[in-house]
């Protein structure tokens, strides 16, 4: 029998670590996350508002909304974050070219991608936010704000004779309260919609983000498959001693109450029920309640957690309440008026 040469072995011990080397590198990709399409899930539908939205959302950068503002402490001057923080100020900059051309839905797009950044300097960031305000009033929630050429969010309808809004936003899927459907047409009560005359409809849902630390909530609408647009900033109270629990949440189907009646939590010195009216009544004059249900390991298991009005209106921008989301009486009518039961979620941050 021949023997093998020095060189054929090694050839072979080559060979055979190369394959060695390939079998890991497969085996290794196998568990590196975020290899799944985006909106991808494992062990669900794919359906559920509260997963796409988590995934929409994302952690929170340093300065983003709902934030501090910008951080104090910027993170590592690499090459990506610095070509990130370009994009936002190019996109900063090309919305407001769009908006000095009047084209008002390309500049809310763009202005809101640079502002949910949180990589724009302060004084861009707070621009922006002003702008992005005005901009939603105009385009989206105002009184008898305009539908604008190629807007994915706004639309006309004319109701056929014998239809009412309610059914009409269950039809159409558009997940907003009737409340803002009236509001942005100027009415006083569903029954005064006409058939044959268009409507300014609008789709949903709206969400929202708030700052414990700057006592901050961030409206936003986002559909899946569109830009997520700034609404508008409100201020709110939380829980004292940091009672009000940090993690994602939704509207509760069913938890949108006018005149709700306040079942004071054990840690209140006063017990329940209270109703409407009532002395030691909590959620003041208007009476509004949006009840909060987890989503995630943080707050899945909590309950009676919520967002309302208050009888205390020095109690905004502090840590005083116990535990629920305060906010002052037009906020919270606009909040209540925006917010949709089950599809609407609430990312508390610290």
């Amino acid at each position: 029998m021949r023997k093998k040469s020095k060189s054929g072995r090694w050839v072979l011990a080559i060979i055979a670590m190369a394959a060695l080397a390939i079998i890991v590198w497969i085996v290794a990709r196998q568990d590196v996350p975020g290899e799944t399409e985006p909106g991808e899930t494992t062990g669900g539908t794919g359906t559920s508002p509260s997963t796409e939205v988590i995934e929409q959302v994302g952690e929170p950068r340093r300065g983003a909304p709902g934030g501090e503002g910008p951080s104090k402490h910027p993170p590592p001057d690499t090459g990506e974050t610095r070509t990130t923080a370009l994009a936002a100020s190019a996109a900063y900059d090309s919305g407001m070219a769009k908006l000095q051309a009047e084209r008002l839905v390309e500049a809310r797009s763009l202005l809101s991608k640079a502002y949910f950044s949180g990589l724009l300097p302060a004084a861009r960031q707070d621009e922006a936010r002003k702008t992005l305000t005005e901009l939603a009033e105009i385009t989206l929630i105002g009184l008898r704000s305009t539908v604008y050429p190629g807007d994915p969010y706004a639309f006309y309808y004319e109701f056929n004779p014998g239809e009412v809004l309610a059914k009409v936003e269950r039809k159409l899927k558009m997940h907003v309260p009737w409340q803002i459907i009236l509001k942005v047409n100027g009415l006083q009560r569903a029954a005064d919609i006409q058939a044959d005359r268009p409507y300014k409809m609008i789709y949903g849902p709206f969400h929202a983000v708030i700052s414990k630390s700057a006592f901050t909530m961030d409206v936003y609408l986002q559909r899946k498959g569109l830009d997520r647009i700034f609404i508008k900033r409100l201020r709110v109270g939380t829980g004292k001693n940091g009672s009000t629990p940090a993690g994602m949440w939704r509207i509760r189907l069913g938890g949108k109450h006018e005149r709700a009646t306040w079942y004071p939590p054990p840690n209140s010195p006063i017990r329940g029920p209270v109703y409407y009216g009532q002395p030691g009544y909590a959620f003041g004059q208007k009476g509004l309640w949006l009840s909060l249900e987890g989503l995630d390991e943080n707050t899945r298991l909590l309950r009676d957690y919520g967002i309302h009005s208050t009888h205390d209106p020095r109690s905004i921008g502090r840590a005083e309440s116990l535990g629920c989301i305060r906010l002052g009486d037009d906020d919270i009518e606009l909040a209540y008026s925006l917010l949709y039961e089950h599809w609407s979620t609430v990312q508390v941050r610290p």
